[in-house]
């Protein structure tokens, strides 16, 4: 059984990321620690420190009706180390291996892996809460 510490962040597809920013500071105080408006496909990662992450991730256009859903949530896990072996052990496949080696994707802070439940839900397994952001 892998340790879950914590229920790490929600990643969630928006239409206004403008809106959403303001809406989730104005309602729950929340800043924005990661801003990444100038990317291809906007996002930024808003919260408070060591109480909650949201990850929201702009989609327009022709994009559009795949917004306000939740694309994966995160899980802390105790021991990222072994994390690999365990879930090999119990039969659970690593997602996304043809993008990263093993399917471990190193960010600057922590590193993750993205699994699947039965239903195709998408869980996110990370070495530290909040990506390590502060």
């Amino acid at each position: 059984m892998i340790h879950v510490d914590a229920i790490d962040h929600i990643n969630v597809t928006v239409a206004d990321l403008e809106a959403s920013i303001g809406f989730y500071n104005r309602v729950f105080g929340f800043r924005v620690a990661e801003d990444c408006r100038d990317d291809a496909r906007p996002y930024v990662i808003l919260g408070r420190a060591g109480t909650a992450w949201l990850a929201l991730h702009q989609q327009t256009g022709e994009q559009l009706p795949g917004s306000g859903r939740i694309n994966h949530w995160g899980f802390v896990v105790a021991d990222f180390d072994t994390l690999h072996d365990q879930l090999q052990s119990m039969g659970i496949p690593v997602l996304y291996t043809e993008r990263w080696r093993d399917g471990v994707v190193e960010y600057p802070h922590s590193r993750s892996v993205y699994v699947a439940d039965p239903d195709g839900n998408e869980i996110e397994l990370t070495s530290a809460f909040g990506g390590g952001l502060s």
